[in-house]
């Protein structure tokens, strides 16, 4: 008796409308969720093309030699490339270690030139019987995971 009521019911085709309306409905909530995403980052490369150390000759690499102990004013040219080769504009590369510190920002060329020790404070010292330094580089930019080398740049006495 009661299935011959539900058969002759109206209201019972409601149900699987409601639940394509939701459906639809939820559908276009989430496709415009995700439009408002941003697009994936992409990984960023570092070079290290040279270094200089105090008034000294310009060293090719990632590797420069000092004289001895004491503190060093270090001038480091580095380019910032996309996962394509390309270089990177305006991304922020800082170099610590040593107690010295510097940042620049790239050029539309991906360039960046990094001065440690421009103030006292700021300067890489390297104390008695302590043969080496290791520069951490760090590189930032919008739209890119951040690059970080512990050991981007090695200063070393003979």
């Amino acid at each position: 008796m009661k299935l011959k009521n539900f058969k002759k019911n109206e209201r019972a085709i409601e149900l699987p409308i409601n639940i394509v309306v939701m459906l639809v409905v939820g559908m276009v909530a989430l496709a415009a969720l995700l439009s408002i995403i941003p697009k994936s980052k992409e990984n960023l490369s570092v070079d290290i093309i040279d270094i200089k150390i105090d008034n000294g000759t310009v060293q090719n690499g990632s590797i420069a030699v000092v004289k001895g102990d004491g503190q060093y004013t270090v001038k480091v040219n580095a380019r910032v490339y996309d996962k394509n080769n390309n270089p990177v504009e305006k991304a922020s590369v800082t170099l610590t270690g040593g107690g010295g510190f510097g940042v620049d920002q790239t050029s539309s060329y991906g360039n960046a030139i990094i001065y440690l020790g421009e103030t006292d404070n700021s300067k890489v010292t390297l104390r008695p019987n302590q043969k080496s330094v290791e520069l951490k580089l760090v590189a930032k930019a919008n739209g890119f995971y951040d690059y970080e080398d512990e050991k981007a740049i090695l200063l070393y006495q003979k």
